[in-house]
Order: C-alpha cells, then structure tokens, then sequence
C-alpha cells in the first residue's frame, strides 16, 4: 500500500507542477496603455455594448480583432449580493483568457475608475467577481488577457437580495414622493450642501436668487419679490440650498428648502434653466414633472467625437458672426449666453471666446437615425458648447468642461 501511494505521488505531481507553470508564464495583461497614468483609472471609453446584463440569464460575446472589449449594465435598487463570472459558452471548447473590470457609475454620470478587477479564478483562464453591493448602476467590462486573445465566451450576472428588484416605476417621480426621499435617494447623488442665511445670500447670482423667491412663494408667502426679503420670512431666516446629481439621466437640479410655520416647503428645479421640476408642499412633492431616464448621449465631448455610434456628418470653422444665420445664428447666441449671461448679439459672443471662433458640427445617432446640430468653442481652454436637435434651438445636452450634462435625449 505505501508503495502504491508513492507512485500515484510521482504520476501526478509533474501534471501539477505543468499546470502552475503554464499559469505563471502567461505574462503580464497586455492593453494596460488604456489606462492613464492612474493605473484604476480605465473607463474603456469605446467597448461593445450589449446592453443590460439582465439577472441569471447567459450572455454571450466573442472577443476578436475589433471587438476587443465587452460591456453591460445592470441596477441595483438596493443592496445586494452579485456574482459576475465569465465561462465558456459550449461545454468542450477552446478556454478564453478573460479579465474582467467592474464599475460604479459615479455622480457625474461618468464611470471613473474600476472598483474590481479579475484575472484568472479557481483554476481556470476565466474571471469572477463576487461583491455585496448598495444601489446604483454598474458596468461589467470583459477583455482578453493579451490584445491577440480572442475567442468566445459567457458572461452570468447573478442577484441575491431587496436590491435586484427594479426601481420605481419609470412613470414615477425621479425624487421620490417627499422631501426626505428626495434626500436619500439611492439613485441621485448629492454634490452640495449648503444652509442660506442673510450672511452668505449675497453668494448667489441673480438666476440663483430668483430661485429663492419662486421656492418660497410655494408656501403662504406668495408676496415676496426679493431674495432678502424671502430669507426673512422663513423658518430661522435660513433656507437649505442642495445640488442634486441624476447620474443615468446626465440632469443635475437645485433644491431650496425651508420651514414654513414648522412645515417643510421649496421647490427643485433644472440647474441649468429656469424651470421647476416640482414644488415641495408639508414636506411632500408635487406636481412633479420629472421621471427616471437613460441619456443616450456619450458621456463627454471627447467621446462623442471618438464614438462610432455618433458619427461625425460634418464641420465647419466660423469666425465671421455673418455667417451664423437662421436657426444656427440663434443656437450660437444661446450657447455663447451659456457662458456669458451678458451676451447680446452673435458678434459680441464671438468676440469672448478662444481664437474668437466657433466650431458648427453636425453629428448622426446610427442606431436611431437622429441628427444634432453642435456648437462648440474654446473658453479658457476647455470645451463648453451645446448639443441641438437639427434644425432647432432646442438642446439635446449642454457641454461644460467637456462634460455632456442636462440631458434631453432618452433611450424612450
């Protein structure tokens, strides 16, 4: 018997001994120059979309030439456990060396840095990543281990948890029902906090304080013509001021709060216009005419000029105000006005921008057919601009540091 044992030792330990090699001579993971010089800041700006990741059903993908990188996405109402692992897609075939990157899409809409990545699990060329994790959206991301790898390969996302039920209905109010959901909110992220007094009002532009009023005209105070005069009539002569983030949508909404005879009142409305989003009446919103929404738009300039799905229709160079005309003429003024509130005329807008010029593009949506007219011009060194619906002057996004934000185009 011992010299039995013995000899099955000997068989199998030169297999094993193969096997460990074979996985540490595999080399270091290729591709890295997609990352920046923060080695987790790689957001893989152009992979293949598959869409949503739906829960416990197979998806399948093949890695090749040029379709080096897959993506999907899925939401989280809640907390949850997850387990994304990729395996083969036909019990018997040739093994696919993935590595898998996971994301959280962050306030701004963007994903930022991966939060986990996986190489190799068990004894496998496959990947896996198991996580407990809050609301929100996330992006599962699959590569090859070298750019040569290719092959066919199976992506499962499994759920367990209050979490993998899907939000509120899409008809739904996008903040909630009252002004404590609004707050704690899983799916919107608060990017500032601050409580307006008689101290610091003087902070806030002229677009900001006639937001005060209309807020506080929500409750009985219906008189009031003036910031300082709305302050005074408050609750503690102090209003709570918040910037709200809805990172699928790409909207952000300013929120201003008080107390009104020891009831809660105020209004939200769209950071960057005038327009109330709803009215904060006994601590509850109403009249909301906001609801849940997925911006179809890339997330930045940059990207929509890199994205194959945004193809650029054309380009023109304008540095002469009289070759704005029409729609165009106005479209200009109203982005030049994005910068510059003082702004008259389109002579005038040329005139404050880099190299006083300003870039006219017209882009396609493939997938949809859809056009949009661009304004862009330089303004300090950064990108700021608008995105129009062709023909029109009425914007589909606005562009702020390269950012596409306030968005109005909808996978609905």
């Amino acid at each position: 018997m011992r010299s039995l044992a013995l000899s099955f030792v000997l068989l199998t330990l030169p297999s094993a001994i193969s096997c460990v090699s074979d996985e540490a001579d595999k080399g270091e993971e290729e591709e890295l120059d997609l990352l920046s010089t923060d080695s987790k800041a790689d957001s893989f700006r152009a992979p293949t979309w598959h869409g949503e990741a739906a829960f416990g059903v197979p998806h399948d993908a093949v890695l090749q030439d040029d379709e080096r990188h897959h993506a999907w996405w899925f939401d989280l109402s809640g907390e949850a456990q997850v387990d994304m692992t990729t395996t083969y897609t036909v019990r018997g075939q040739r093994r696919t060396d993935t590595v898998l990157y996971f994301y959280k899409q962050l306030p701004n809409g963007n994903w930022g840095s991966y939060i986990a990545r996986n190489d190799d699990y068990g004894n496998t060329t496959y990947s896996q990543i198991k996580r407990t994790l809050g609301a929100g959206r996330y992006r599962v991301l699959v590569k090859g281990h070298t750019a040569s790898t290719e092959g066919k390969f199976r992506l499962n996302v499994t759920c367990v948890g209050q979490g993998c039920q899907p939000a509120a209905p899409s008809n739904a109010c996008l903040f909630g029902t009252t002004y404590g959901e609004l707050l704690e909110n899983p799916n919107l992220g608060i990017s500032q906090r601050i409580t307006i007094t008689a101290a610091n009002l003087d902070q806030f532009d002229a677009r900001l304080q006639s937001r005060i009023v209309r807020a506080v005209q929500e409750s009985s105070h219906t008189d009031v013509t003036t910031a300082a005069e709305a302050l005074s009539r408050v609750d503690q002569e102090e209003i709570n001021y918040n910037v709200i983030i809805d990172s699928s949508g790409r909207r952000t909404y300013t929120v201003f709060e008080y107390g009104a005879g020891d009831n809660s009142y105020g209004a939200v409305f769209d950071h960057f216009t005038d327009e109330m989003a709803t009215a904060i009446h006994d601590g509850d919103l109403y009249e909301c005419n906001v609801t849940p929404k997925t911006c179809l738009l890339p997330e930045t300039w940059y990207e929509m000029r890199q994205d194959p799905a945004y193809p650029q229709v054309s380009r023109t160079v304008v540095t002469n105000a009289a070759d704005l005309t029409g729609v165009t003429a106005e479209q200009a003024l109203k982005t030049f006005q994005q910068s510059y509130d003082d702004v008259t005329t389109v002579a005038e807008g040329l005139e404050r921008v880099d190299q006083n010029e300003v870039n006219v593009y017209v882009f396609k949506h493939a997938a949809s057919g859809a056009l949009f007219d661009v304004i862009e011009f330089g303004a300090g060194d950064t990108s700021v601009g608008s995105i129009f619906f062709k023909g029109t002057a009425n914007r589909a996004a606005q562009m702020r540091d390269q950012d596409i934000q306030s968005c109005r185009y909808f996978a609905d």
